[in-house]
């Protein structure tokens, strides 16, 4: 595998290193080989300067990776699928040596083999949505006899896992009878405030609404890496997983005092207090007045020193091409991730559903158009640069593996940008076996899907 990949970042450089180096991971790590090649160049124009966008590289890379494993599969006379299927990552990852001292955690993004990953569970996602879509009929569509063309495609993808910059947490058991935890980060929306404080209750085994969040105050609370490159819920999740391991300790260390015992045996904690198995007990207020302010801080950096954590998961659609218009209808559409143990399924579908309409846009629409000879913008409003609506976002199913990762906390892995991977490769291969159309250029507007049915006639 040779893949290189050039990349317009502007006038000036923002995160354009980060985004061309994120482009080439599919190709260095989704399909099993020994011997793989990605370079990657940026390169300066009179533009506007290129900044990140969700999932950064990645919906690029994989849209030219996942675009020609079909074509690769064609030329084998190979259903694609089954070409995924026999060559994807297994979980002892690529061939090859480590690099990397035993001593130092391994990157997200590796560039070496002999690393076996925390979890893969990518051929489960690539069997359960086969069989979700129907996969198995997909050369059973109707001859048509009218101007509309049906057609399956599908991709997989591979992305970083969750593990980011050093994280921190401190937990308190507040004079109240409540707990408070202090975490520097911010929620943008992604609901890691609420995945987080669902650990931390659950490890400390008292109820979500007795852990007051107070979060991204640069005044009170610790220091924390950004909310970005879906690493927030992993980094985050642990150090709050640790600092509620601590506090519990502690808690019930004094609570041992209160209630007049020698030792913590037998000893344990509810939603009312601490208990013991005798049947005494204080309860959280009562314990907090009496022995004081209890509390821990905690600092974690996280990731693993012996595997690659790392997330996955396999797209499907079915759609329906106008031939005589140019215009794409996606009928049904299947995103099987694996994540590891889903926190907060409700939340997990959430993201899912709204990364997948996201790229609608990316997919279908939007197109940043720049004069050449000045470097201006020309479609810089909303009124030109248009952004799907409701009405075309399409009915999806999301599926999760059944995983769990043992170095997540609570065996969780990332999320939050993995959904925008794969729907733009995904429906380019359903185009294909519809039309017989290979759109290389995004987006495919009905005039692109026009123009090309016309070359291909």
């Amino acid at each position: 595998v040779h893949v290189k990949t050039v990349m317009d970042t502007g006038a000036y450089l923002s995160s354009g290193p980060g985004v061309v180096r994120r482009a080439g991971q599919g190709a260095l790590y989704l399909y099993r080989c020994p011997n793989v090649k990605y370079e990657g160049q940026l390169v300066y124009t009179n533009t506007p300067t290129a900044g990140s966008y969700r999932a950064l590289g990645a919906p690029q890379g994989h849209f030219a990776l996942e675009s020609l494993s079909d074509q690769i599969a064609e030329k084998l006379k190979m259903d694609p699928l089954k070409f995924r299927l026999m060559n994807h990552v297994g979980p002892e990852g690529q061939p090859g040596e480590r690099t990397t001292p035993k001593s130092q955690i391994i990157d997200t993004q590796p560039v070496e083999g002999g690393v076996p990953f925390s979890s893969n569970e990518l051929r489960q996602c690539l069997i359960l949505g086969a069989d979700a879509i129907g996969w198995d009929k997909r050369d059973q569509i109707p001859t048509p006899t009218g101007p509309i063309r049906r057609g399956i495609g599908m991709s997989m993808f591979i992305y970083r896992g969750g593990p980011g910059g050093q994280s921190n947490a401190e937990m308190s058991l507040d004079k109240d009878g409540c707990f408070t935890l202090n975490v520097g980060f911010m929620d943008v929306g992604e609901g890691s405030s609420t995945v987080v404080l669902q650990m931390a209750a659950d490890t400390l085994g008292v109820l979500p609404q007795m852990i007051r969040l107070n979060s991204g105050n640069t005044d009170n609370t610790p220091q924390s890496p950004m909310t970005a490159g879906s690493t927030l819920t992993f980094s985050a999740g642990q150090a709050a997983v640790r600092a509620a391991n601590q506090l519990a300790s502690i808690v019930v260390e004094a609570a041992s005092e209160a209630i007049g015992l020698t030792d913590t045996e037998g000893l344990y904690i509810t939603p009312d207090g601490v208990c013991s198995m005798s049947g005494d007990g204080v309860k959280f207020a009562d314990l907090a007045n009496k022995s004081g302010l209890l509390k821990t801080a905690v600092s974690v950096t996280p990731g693993s020193k012996d595997y690659i954590v790392n997330s996955f998961g396999a797209h499907f659609a079915e759609i329906e091409v106008d031939i005589e218009t140019g215009y794409v209808k996606i009928i049904k559409y299947v995103a099987v991730h694996d994540s590891g143990r889903i926190i907060n399924p409700k939340m997990a579908e959430g993201q899912v559903r709204g990364g997948i309409s996201q790229m609608m846009g990316f997919t279908f629409l939007e197109d940043m158009e720049i004069d050449h000879s000045s470097g201006v913008t020309l479609n810089a409003s909303f009124l030109e640069h248009k952004s799907p609506t409701i009405m075309e976002y399409p009915e999806i199913e999301v599926i999760f593996a059944d995983s769990t990762d043992p170095v997540g906390p609570f065996g969780a892995k990332s999320l939050g940008e993995t959904p925008c991977i794969a729907p733009a490769p995904t429906i380019a291969n359903a185009l294909y076996h519809a039309t017989g159309v290979r759109l290389n250029h995004l987006p495919f507007t009905p005039d692109s899907v026009l123009t090309a049915l016309k070359r291909l006639r």
